[in-house]
């Protein structure tokens, strides 16, 4: 049975104010990694939220395109660029963070 939990990923302001958010159903079994060159998406827990601030972004964006180089089916690489393209804002966006969280 395929898992029904995901990653909700938010972009927020420093404020509180939900900006954007993306998710996929079962997007755990592929965004959360154990592996050493994944070192942040490998910290992604099922139990807690994670928030990230612009100086976090051009390794969360590095380990996202590497993921997108294992198998994949195709909605979930279009997923993962979703992410990317909420990470880049982000990054380029002043007092706005991105939050991973499975609530």
């Amino acid at each position: 049975m395929e898992s029904k939990v995901m990653f909700k990923i938010i972009l927020e302001s420093v404020n509180g104010e939900q900006l954007d958010q993306v998710f996929e159903e079962g997007n755990v079994k592929y965004l959360q990694q154990n592996e050493d060159k994944f070192e942040m998406l490998g910290e992604l827990s099922t139990c807690s939220y994670d928030v990230y601030s612009s100086k976090d972004m051009d390794m969360l964006i590095l380990e996202l395109v590497r993921l997108k180089e294992m198998p994949l089916d195709s909605n979930e690489i279009k997923h993962i660029e979703e992410i990317i393209s909420l990470a880049d804002k982000c990054k380029n966006i002043e007092n706005i963070r991105l939050i991973i969280t499975p609530f």
